[in-house]
């Protein structure tokens, strides 16, 4: 397979006039020319720090090719990883076929970083043509690039030629391969290599741990445990790392009682838990809402030692403005400040976002300014948090402001940044402005979400336009999209207060239908639009639904039912449902 990998040449990219000069190396300098070329040519600096999305990695591009003299191949090497990391895997290729065209330089670097591409689109051969060029240049392929091409295989299902190559590397000593290879194979399970290379290549922990941590993030926790339990049957002995692995894999899926068992017997097996495996924990527990518990591992960690980290702190401040508990939020980010720790970005936005949700503007405005004067930089995510909290305060003006400068300095807004600001324009009655904005929205390659699509019907409808929201839903599937709970309850609502009872209850039937199950909200919604229509008989089967999910009155329809329930008498089949339905703490004023 390897030899025979350089006929595949043909296959690079775009079909291209220039692959003869891909063949043979177009620039030759002496050394003195070299040296002199480096210490007195002013090569600019490329800021790759500003690349947010595609476009601005193309800008830098054809700013580098239209350098003089061309910036050092290194400099590509940077912004092609760059992109891979971006997953722009097909602009990559594109970028390189247009160096060869432009005749810039290309080295191995850049190979490789074509292989990792073609491998990443499930293309493996045409990473193997690439191979054949590797050759025809003089460069020798490392143990990385064999790895790329064996993953690439493995993606795609070829796990005999994968472990055919694996076979080789070892037989003509093309070169050693290393812990990632094995890690590599052994997540595939190349048993045709594992069979021959047992006796002479035995994994160590670090292998292992991969393996491990790899199942766990894949939800195969139990697969993790099966090999975690048989490591001291190979003579290996897990460390923090294996530890923190299986620990984690728990904890996200909801095991935590097996969690601390696990953490039982790290400590009695004597390896130490470290801030990681405390960090886990506390994520953990704040996710569960038991931050309270979470904040008690503090204490733990001092006892052993551990000095808790920013993150910590953070999911503790998270936890804590998730409960709506702002003063114990507060006094965790003070304590993080007075333990000598800096505060990062997520920190200060999830207070931001705590505050927000209280309706306290002015302590999030107040965040905001205060991350700048930190020195920390603003992201997508605190600007929409400030975003929602003017558009809140009905500020519609100075968040659309707001909004402009974060464009200026070129960040990208996300979907839920979009979310917020079609919100705010609804809200303010400027249903053309948002629909103007969903264009732009998709114009800017952001694809609207459900909730998107929910905040426009909602905007419809508070604007008296029901027909043109209804419309919209029915849309929804054509989108490729599926109304949810809130979607439906919004409409049902609407049509409810345009006195269009009969097709509010065949969406809540339609609904029901689509295996979308109305909520406590649902059906306090069509229970209000029935008894502002004088239908209390109607509301009765809707009751009992209630009462047997277990749902409970709000205040509203329970103020609505009042009057039927006096008129028919506490011996009435209506005042034995709405009595079942009350919430204690109404019930008991």
């Amino acid at each position: 397979m390897l030899s025979n990998s350089s006929s595949k040449f043909s296959t690079f990219a775009i079909a291209s006039p220039h692959y003869q000069s891909f063949l043979v190396p177009s620039f030759h300098f002496d050394n003195a020319s070299c040296r002199m070329r480096r210490y007195f040519s002013a090569y600019p600096r490329f800021d790759f720090g500003t690349i947010r999305e595609p476009n601005d990695a193309v800008a830098l591009f054809r700013e580098m090719v239209r350098t003089q003299p061309l910036p050092y191949v290194s400099v590509f090497s940077k912004l092609l990883s760059t992109m891979v990391k971006m997953e722009q895997y097909s602009l990559a290729l594109h970028l390189i076929d247009e160096m060869l065209q432009r005749d810039v330089p290309v080295d191995h670097y850049i190979l490789s970083i074509a292989i990792d591409c073609y491998c990443r689109q499930k293309r493996p051969d045409f990473g193997f043509a690439i191979l054949g060029i590797f050759f025809k240049r003089g460069y020798d392929p490392d143990v990385v690039t064999f790895t790329t091409l064996i993953k690439g295989l493995l993606l795609v299902g070829r796990v005999p030629e994968a472990a055919k190559v694996l076979w080789k590397l070892s037989v003509y000593r093309l070169c050693e391969p290393n812990e990632q290879t094995y890690v590599v194979s052994m997540r595939w399970n190349c048993s045709a290599y594992w069979k021959r290379k047992r006796e002479i290549c035995k994994p160590n922990v670090y292998a292992y741990n991969a393996v491990i941590d790899g199942l766990c993030k894949e939800g195969k926790v139990d697969d993790a445990l099966q090999l975690f339990s048989s490591l001291g049957d190979k003579g290996i002995s897990p460390n923090v790392v294996t530890y923190n692995s299986i620990i984690e894999g728990l904890c996200n899926g909801r095991r935590m009682d097996e969690a601390q068992d696990v953490l039982k017997k790290m400590i009695a097996n004597k390896v130490c838990p470290n801030v990681v495996t405390c960090n886990i924990f506390v994520d953990a527990w704040c996710r569960d809402g038991k931050v309270e518990e979470a904040e008690h591992m503090l204490v733990s960690m001092k006892e052993i030692d551990v000095q808790p980290n920013i993150f910590i702190y953070t999911s503790l401040i998270n936890g804590y403005c998730v409960q709506g508990k702002m003063d114990e939020a507060v006094r965790i980010f003070e304590l993080a400040v007075n333990s000598g720790i800096k505060p990062n970005i997520i920190s200060y936005s999830s207070l931001m976002s705590g505050f927000c949700k209280m309706g306290r503007v002015d302590e999030v405005s107040r965040l905001f300014t205060k991350i700048r004067s930190e020195g920390l930089e603003r992201n997508v995510v605190s600007y929409s948090i400030m975003l929602e909290a003017l558009f809140r305060e009905g500020r519609c003006e100075d968040g659309l402001n707001l909004f402009k400068e974060m464009q200026t300095l070129r960040l990208s807004p996300d979907v839920q940044t979009y979310n917020i600001l079609l919100h705010g324009l609804c809200s303010a009655h400027r249903i053309t402005e948002a629909f103007s904005m969903l264009h732009t929205m998709e114009d800017k390659c952001v694809v609207p979400n459900i909730v998107t699509y929910t905040v426009l019907i909602e905007g419809l409808c508070i604007n008296n336009k029901v027909r043109e929201a209804k419309d919209l839903f029915d849309e929804l599937p054509s989108k490729g999209l599926q109304p949810n709970v809130v979607t439906h309850t919004i409409l049902i609502g609407a049509l409810c207060e345009e006195g269009h009872i009969e097709e509010a209850k065949d969406l809540m039937m339609q609904m029901v239908n689509n295996g979308c199950l109305p909520n406590s909200v649902t059906y306090n919604v069509f229970i209000q639009g029935l008894l502002k229509r004088n239908k209390a008989s109607d509301a009765i089967p809707l009751l009992e639904e209630m009462d047997a999910r277990g749902f409970t009155l709000d205040e509203t329809t329970f103020s609505m039912l009042i009057d039927p329930m006096v008129r028919e008498g506490r011996d009435s089949v209506l005042f034995d449902k709405i009595k079942k339905l009350l919430p204690k703490d109404l019930y008991s004023r």
